[in-house]
This record gives C-alpha cells, sequence and structure tokens, in this order.
C-alpha cells in the first residue's frame, strides 16, 4: 500500500473514540490519534518510529516478561481476540486491554481499553500466583530453577523486600544453603556466601523455625541477647527487617522462604505472612512431586535392569554364560521363519566334545566345566553375523544357527571351528584320538518352507553328528537328504 492509501486509512482510523495506534509494516513506522498519543505520551508529530515508545515498559501480567511495541503487533496478540497488558510510564503502572486487527497485508492497528490506572503488584498477586501455581504442578527438575526464581522475584516485588531466598538443607539436616535468591536493584546478593551455613551457627533462628515454622522480626536491633548470633549475620547482610517461612515436608522442617529489608525497617503484615505461606507451600509441594518422580523413576529403572537380568538368566547357560537350549529354541523357530520369507538357506551345527566322559573321571569336574567354558567362548566369539548363534544344547554338547548360509559355507565354518578348536590346545591325554581337546560336528544346511520344523534341522544334524563319531571322530559330517 503506497502513501497516499496508508493516509487516507489513517484519516478515517484516527477519529474513532479509543485509543488506537496503526502500524505500516512496509514503512516501519506508527500512527497515534489523540487518544493513544494523551494514553502513551507520545510526540505528536508524525509518522512515529519505535524510538518513540522507548520511555514506555510493556509488560506480560503474569509471566512479567517485556516486549516490544513491535511484537505487540507481530506476535504477542491474537487478532480479534482481547488480552491484557501492563504499561509502566513515569513510574505508574496501567493495565489495558488490548485488541489486534489487520486491516489489509502491511497495516495493522491496536485498540486500548484503559482497564485499571496506577496498577499496583498487589493487583496482580493472585494472578502471578495462579500462574506459579501452574507452572509447578508439572514442574521438571530440568526446569524448576527459573520457576522458583520467579516465585522469589514476584513475593519479593509484592512484599517490597530487598531480597527474597530459598535455603534447604542438607540430608543430615545439620546445614543449610541458599540455592535461589532474588535482590532487588541496587541490594547486594548473599547467596554465594551462604553455602553449607551449620544449622548450629544460628540457635535462635531455629529454635524458632522448629517451633513454630515462623521467623518474623521487624527490627533486627532489639532481637534478645539469646539472638546474638543472628544478630551479628544480620548486622554484616545489613539486614534490617526479615520474614521467613518453614518448609515442610512430611512434618519435618527441610528448609525455609524469606524476604528481608535493608534499605529500611519493615512492618511485616498479615497479608505478607500469607503470602509468604502460599508461596512456600506451592514450593513445597513441588518438591514432594520432584522427589515422588525421582523415586518413581528410580524405581522404574531398577525394574528394567531386574527384568532384564531375570530375561538373561533365562536365556543364559550358568556355566558359560552363552545362549541356553530355551533360547536356542526360541532363536531357531524365528530364522526358520525368516529364512522362509527370505528364501534364504539356514544351516545348524551340532557339536560334542570327544571323549568328554574321559576328561572330566580324569582331570576332575571343576577343569572339566573350564574346558566347557572355554569352548563355549569360543564357538560364541565365531558367530559375529545378526543372527549366528552358538547355545549350549546339554553337557558337552553345543548348537549353532547359522541363517543365510548354505552346505558349503556351513562345512568352511566348520573347518574354522576346528582349527580354532585345535589353537586352543586343551592337554587330553585320556581321548582315543588326540592328545589335546577335539570336536565332532553333524551339519545339516537347507532352504526351508513353511512344513520346515526346528525338529526337522535337529534331528538331522545329531544323525550326521553320529556319523562323525561312528567314522573316528575329530571332523563334520554333513547330512545329506535322500
Amino acid at each position: 500500500m503506497g502513501l497516499h492509501s496508508t493516509q487516507e486509512t489513517w484519516s478515517t482510523l484516527k477519529h474513532l473514540p479509543f485509543a488506537v495506534l496503526l502500524h505500516d509494516t512496509q514503512s516501519q513506522t506508527y500512527q497515534a490519534n489523540a487518544n493513544a498519543q494523551t494514553l502513551f505520551d507520545l510526540n505528536t508529530n508524525s509518522p512515529l518510529t519505535e524510538n518513540d515508545f522507548n520511555h514506555l515498559t510493556l509488560i506480560n501480567p503474569l509471566s512479567k516478561i517485556i516486549f516490544s511495541i513491535k511484537s505487540l503487533f507481530n506476535d504477542y496478540l491474537l487478532p480479534h481476540t482481547s488480552n491484557q497488558i501492563l504499561i509502566e510510564k513515569q513510574g505508574n503502572t496501567f493495565l489495558l486491554n488490548v485488541r489486534l486487527a489487520h486491516v489489509n497485508e502491511s497495516l495493522s492497528m491496536l485498540v486500548f481499553e484503559l482497564i485499571k490506572n496506577n496498577v499496583n503488584e498487589e493487583y496482580n498477586f493472585d494472578k502471578v500466583i495462579s500462574s506459579i501455581s501452574t507452572d509447578l504442578i508439572d514442574i521438571q527438575i530440568d526446569d524448576i530453577d527459573k520457576h522458583i526464581d520467579y516465585a522469589l522475584k514476584a513475593i519479593g516485588t509484592v512484599a517490597n523486600a530487598d531480597r527474597s531466598y530459598l535455603f534447604r538443607f542438607n540430608k543430615n539436616n545439620t546445614k543449610m544453603s541458599n540455592t535461589h535468591e532474588w535482590v532487588n536493584e541496587g541490594i547486594l546478593p548473599f547467596k554465594d556466601t551462604l553455602q553449607d551455613v551449620p544449622k548450629s551457627a544460628l540457635p535462635y533462628f531455629f529454635s524458632l523455625m522448629n517451633d513454630t515454622y515462623l521467623f518474623k522480626v521487624n527490627d533486627t536491633s532489639t532481637l534478645p541477647k539469646a539472638a546474638l548470633s543472628e544478630k551479628i549475620e544480620f548486622e554484616q547482610q545489613e539486614i534490617k527487617s526479615v520474614l521467613c517461612i518453614g518448609l515442610r515436608y512430611e512434618k519435618e522442617l527441610v528448609g525455609f522462604i524469606g524476604c528481608d529489608s535493608v534499605k529500611e525497617l519493615r512492618e511485616w503484615t498479615d497479608l505478607d505472612l500469607i503470602r509468604l505461606k502460599l508461596v512456600g507451600e506451592i514450593l513445597t509441594n513441588a518438591f514432594k512431586n520432584i522427589d515422588y518422580r525421582k523415586k518413581l523413576e528410580l524405581a522404574q529403572r531398577q525394574l528394567i535392569t531386574a527384568n532384564k537380568k531375570l530375561n538373561e538368566l533365562a536365556n543364559t547357560d550358568g556355566l558359560t554364560n552363552i545362549a541356553n537350549r530355551r533360547s536356542f529354541d526360541r532363536a531357531l523357530k524365528n530364522e526358520i521363519r525368516r529364512c522362509v520369507r527370505n528364501q534364504h538357506p539356514i544351516a545348524l551345527i551340532i557339536c560334542d566334545i570327544d571323549f568328554f566322559k574321559y576328561y572330566n573321571d580324569n582331570y576332575g569336574h571343576q577343569q572339566g566345566d573350564e574346558a566347557l567354558k572355554i569352548v563355549a567362548s569360543t564357538l560364541n566369539k565365531l558367530c559375529n553375523r545378526q543372527g549366528d548363534l552358538a547355545a549350549r544344547y546339554g553337557g558337552e554338547e553345543f548348537v549353532i544357527i547359522l541363517p543365510a548360509t548354505d552346505a558349503k559355507q556351513c562345512k568352511a565354518f566348520t573347518t574354522l571351528i576346528q582349527k580354532e578348536i585345535e589353537c586352543l590346545n586343551i592337554e587330553h591325554h585320556y581321548s582315543n584320538i588326540a592328545k589335546r581337546l577335539t570336536v565332532s560336528m553333524g551339519f545339516y544346511a537347507l532352504i526351508p518352507n513353511t512344513k520346515t520344523l526346528p525338529e526337522d534341522l535337529i534331528s538331522n544334524a545329531d544323525s550326521a553328528l553320529y556319523n562323525a563319531k561312528k567314522t573316528g571322530r575329530n571332523k563334520a559330517s554333513e547330512f545329506i537328504s535322500e
């Protein structure tokens, strides 16, 4: 839209009986009618730029977020709906209703209605506390800090305090630390110096806190002699008045929330006390929720770990730590189905340690168990493809599933097994075929179909193993279908 068209539009809008601002996105300029000029103390010269609004502070009444006049037009308000904003100018705060309307692609209009003049923090506190409570209902541990900081700023501001803070006790309930602190402009913070403070250093304070969950002092100079330690601490921090509320969790004092005044003495009112208690209760409930969530997450992790361990125990051979018979049976069914779908071959090997009874009888069962572990580990390391599985079948027998493996490839694999077992060089002077530990193997490979059963592979591989043992041992024999 050209300048002439914008002026024509404004010549109509400026006569509306409300405070009106018009924004031209092409020229990034603003027009203000007489009511808006009065409301916002604007220069009558038009058009205006964003700099002409620098004397104003625009605030979200709930979040206290400050934003610019440009964002008010662009992304803060929903068109054709009523929104509330706070505007500060010359020390006064005004609560306004605002409506946004888009005149055309380049022109947007704001209409303002004054709701309340000289708004103070007390008016906003109910909304602020509602916002705090809502934010902390489903609080996550990774964003609680910003919500606590917001709550402390809210209570500190509404109570006209110079500081507001949160202290938490350690697990032994012997020390306290300032975990969060808000300070007013020009006030010295003390959070960093108030870490791991022994509770015994402030006996009068904690005596009252344990009995009444309240420490309310309008003038710290009037503290009794019993509060000498507290009086010295307050003088160091230049605290003239202080108000603290205890935080209880399952009837135990776990910390406190407080405000203090540095610049002048403060007569704490019942309203101050109620508001501080309310914020304290909200924070305590948030901590309870986080603590409950932590315990629940810990229990869930422990349950997952326990289930994983139980699953491993249920599917792992206790002696050799490779798959057991149960795991093998399930894997063989699954791999047969997969190979049927993909029309891939599958091979099964059954291994038997030669003359293992003689080994156990002469070297002892403990040495025999060690030999089984070594052989199992060797077979397991050779099964390094997805779907390959080495399992203990029973006693000194082991089985190996090789998906997508034909008879020729399986034969080569049995040769590799023999070489690896030979390299182990496990002494076996009581074997009838060698002076070291050897294995006999039977294997069977086929392209399965929907009628192929696990029992077929096992039976045929077992027949081949019988043939290998019958014809000399320390060898591999293939089952060939007739």
